[in-house]
């Protein structure tokens, strides 16, 4: 573990030392205001590991890693638009703190400053083509997430590649990255995003997990908060796979947003429903499915196993996150 709390602690005190407000300070403060936040910090963390495990130096990786936190910070902002949502890591949104125009501005600088920050390398023609890809990826994620909502009928596949976009290829490109920057061969880049792709889309499962399961003031949202928007969730396409006919009629009059009833109320039955099914022990099989997919493409990376070590760890940890 000593590796990767090395590498966290090198980042934050790199990431202190960029000058992220500019002017006009009104772009730019929201920048820095999201960019500088207690995050996980996990896609700059992955570019940095898979770095560090092809023998590469800190020092090398430290822009990419920064250009791929600036631009997931960038998706965050707009999301927040798009959801209306109030709440970002316990603290008030841009949107919400601002306004919507300004994170729509500074949500913008902060995906020009992350293409900035990926010039920064000597393999920077790599690094913002694959930043081009990834950004585009996410973004055609987003359009599936916001057709969902007016779609009737959702399938649990469509809903997967909905968040391999939105989540996981961000998470597998920060891999390739940095394995990409350390001299790694193609294979092994491959295998490095694989890996990605099967621990974001555990990530994203246990993330529909935590927002029906978890205390706000940890997870740092709104409780319950993909319930109250009628969001088409795995736990929710869940529940309607696994629901009687009766159960199913209700869960969908409670998300198709006609329904005039209290928000915890509603929270509150629709949990009692997933409870009964057993939704969030089907979900939380598929997320470890997932999980132990990854480790599978990550035993083939052509690496002694003390070297993938720190990676592994890491993995663990967020899966074991709360938040």
């Amino acid at each position: 573990m000593e590796k990767i709390w090395q590498l966290q602690s090198d980042f934050t005190a790199f990431m202190d030392s960029v000058e992220f407000v500019r002017t006009p300070k009104d772009l730019y403060e929201p920048v820095a205001y999201t960019v500088l936040q207690e995050g996980k910090r996990i896609r700059p963390m992955l570019c940095l590991l898979a770095c560090d495990m092809f023998g590469g130096k800190f020092d090398d990786a430290k822009y990419p890693a920064l250009a791929l936190e600036t631009a997931h910070n960038f998706t965050l902002i707009h999301d927040d638009v798009i959801d209306q949502a109030p709440l970002r890591r316990g603290l008030p949104s841009v949107y919400k703190q601002w306004s919507t125009n300004t994170a729509i501005l500074s949500g913008d600088a902060a995906l020009f400053m992350a293409y900035e920050f990926a010039l920064k390398t000597p393999q920077s023609a790599d690094c913002v083509s694959l930043l081009t890809k990834v950004m585009r990826e996410v973004h055609e994620g987003q359009r599936y997430d916001l057709d969902f909502e007016t779609q009737t009928e959702v399938t649990i596949p469509e809903y997967l590649e909905m968040i391999r976009l939105k989540t996981a290829v961000l998470m597998a490109t920060s891999l390739q990255m940095g394995a990409l920057i350390a001299g790694a061969d193609e294979d092994d880049q491959q295998r490095l995003y694989d890996f990605g792709i099967a621990i974001g889309m555990a990530f994203q499962l246990q993330d529909d997990i935590l927002d029906c399961y978890s205390d706000a003031s940890v997870f740092g949202k709104v409780a319950s908060g993909d319930i109250v928007e009628n969001k088409k969730t795995m736990m929710l396409l869940t529940a309607l796979d696994l629901a009687d006919p009766q159960q199913s009629a209700r869960l969908r009059d409670l998300f198709s947003g006609e329904i005039p009833i209290n928000p915890q109320k509603k929270i509150d039955e629709v949990i009692a429903i997933y409870d009964v099914l057993g939704v969030k022990e089907a979900v939380e099989r598929t997320m470890m499915e997932y999980f132990h997919q990854a480790f599978s493409y990550l035993d083939r990376v052509k690496l002694p196993d003390v070297k993938k070590l720190p990676l592994r760890q890491y993995a663990e940890l967020l899966i074991g996150r709360e938040k």
